[in-house]
């Protein structure tokens, strides 16, 4: 039987957003969560997330299967051990309205943060995008 992962998604996963079906399947644990970073637009019509201590990104929070996780994988440019990766997969904690999990989110890779072109100071990708329609 397939293993369960927490995975938080902050841009074009989350719901309504044109990456969204690769979640199809996946188990919606809350709509309102967050957790600590800065959230950046790469002027490429997605978002990327920085680690930092310092703010806070909003997004949803989901239970994916290992199969669901390599898909992510794949469209975030994440290879384990990979050198060229252009976001990291790492395990952090997620707030959300029922409690605190460990889950997995996608971090720009340290190579790659000269794509960071505007701080979402809000840090909520789908409140950037409505603010500037």
């Amino acid at each position: 039987m397939d293993k369960k992962n927490y995975v938080f998604t902050y841009g074009t996963l989350r719901d309504d957003e044109r990456n969204h079906y690769l979640l199809k399947d996946a188990i919606l644990v809350a709509r309102q969560a967050w957790t600590t970073g800065e959230l950046y637009d790469t002027g490429l019509g997605s978002p990327a997330m920085k680690q930092s201590s310092r703010g806070r990104v909003y997004g949803d929070l989901y239970l994916v299967s290992d199969e669901e996780l390599q898909k992510l994988d794949k469209l975030e440019g994440f290879h384990p051990g990979g050198k060229q990766n252009l976001f990291e997969r790492m395990q952090q904690f997620v707030s959300h309205d029922s409690g605190e999990k460990l889950a997995y989110v996608y971090v720009i890779s340290e190579k790659k943060e000269s794509m960071l072109k505007t701080k979402i100071k809000q840090g909520d990708w789908k409140l950037y995008k409505f603010e500037k329609e």
